[in-house]
């Protein structure tokens, strides 16, 4: 979500990424600015949904890693790390969330930083509503010998030298290539022990973000992108030696930002020591990727690994599908998985 990009700026010579250049070869979609999102999202639920701010009750660290295409010289790829923590006694939530995404071969270079606080109220014994807002800076910066210009395609037939030489151009570099804004952003989770849904809202002040920016009289910044994400889980037995419970949940996963939208869907379960899951994914109506997901679990730890086996036509480049390395860890002993009166096993 957010890879197949159109990035415009007020240099009117400016033409694309050269990585856009190869991936337009495959795709009719023209997007601007879309957000990434992780085929495990439940790994870092709070990309998703700063409402999932201390899921896990005690002190969490969760990161994960994305290669995307890396059968395309010119590769995407999206690092994360976050920390969170809940307090009991005050029913609070205190997150940090940093995000880096390279495009490109690292053309154009993104690093966001949040605070997340989170307030989970409860309802009943056995249904919580939690909230959470994310305060973020943005930081955007353009690596401005990544790029390729129109001059240069035209009069040499090519980016490059018959002897591996860059074209020159003679369009001259801006004088500040980092840009940075303030965004906002909000979210809702309902569960009980059966069933969870969440909402959350990007962007809410539709940040003007100046290398997307262009003389259109109707950019108003940023489009807010609206996360819907729901599951039902299936608890299997009893909970294992280690104390976790053994389950099968079924989910889904809808985002929207301007005219672009993905939808996922599939299983995810847990059994012992290993957990996996299947997915599928749409994108903006068309199939995208099978999603293969595996990895093990422990009472304090997790690692899964996931594979996007692309089935949209960008196949045909040989892309080498997508790869995603995540892992969590919860601090001390913690509540036991097992006594948690909720069904949000999903995301532990």
């Amino acid at each position: 979500f957010g890879y197949l990009c159109r990035y415009k700026t007020t240099f009117q010579k400016l033409l694309m990424l050269r990585s856009a250049i190869i991936i337009f070869c495959f795709s009719s979609i023209i997007l601007r600015g879309q957000d990434p999102i992780y085929s495990q999202f439940f790994m870092t639920p709070m990309h998703i949904n700063p409402a999932f701010a201390g899921v896990n009750y005690s002190p969490t660290i969760a990161t994960n890693y994305r290669l995307q295409w890396p059968g395309i010289t010119t590769t995407y790829s999206t690092f994360s790390l976050s920390y969170d923590q809940f307090f009991e006694s005050s029913n609070l939530a205190l997150g940090a969330h940093i995000l880096s995404d390279a495009a490109g071969e690292g053309a154009l270079n993104t690093t966001k930083a949040s605070g997340i606080l989170g307030y989970r109220l409860p309802i009943n014994r056995s249904t919580f509503i939690r909230g959470g807002i994310e305060l973020s800076y943005v930081q955007r910066r353009l690596n401005w010998e990544k790029f390729v210009f129109y001059d240069g395609l035209v009069a040499n037939n090519g980016a490059y030298t018959p002897g591996g030489s860059s074209i020159p151009s003679s369009e001259i570099a801006p004088g500040n290539l980092r840009r940075g804004y303030l965004d906002i952003s909000s979210g809702l989770l309902l569960y009980n022990s059966n069933y969870f849904i969440g909402i959350s809202f990007d962007h809410m002040n539709t940040p003007v973000d100046e290398f997307l920016q262009n003389d259109e009289q109707n950019y108003i910044g940023l489009p807010i992108r609206l996360t819907v994400n729901g599951g039902y889980q299936i608890n299997i037995g009893r909970p294992s030696r280690d104390n976790l419970q053994n389950y099968f949940t079924p989910s889904i996963l809808y985002a929207k930002q301007g005219s672009f939208q993905q939808l996922n869907f599939g299983g995810y379960f847990g059994l012992s020591q290993l957990f996996g899951g299947l997915f599928y994914r749409l994108g903006g109506g068309n199939s995208d990727a099978l999603i293969v997901n595996f990895g093990i679990r422990s009472k304090n730890w997790k690692i899964g690994y996931s594979f996007d086996l692309t089935t949209s036509g960008i196949s045909l480049s040989g892309s080498g599908g997508s790869h995603e390395i995540g892992m969590n860890y919860i601090f001390g002993d913690g509540e036991p998985k097992y006594k948690l009166n909720d069904c949000l096993n999903l995301f532990r």
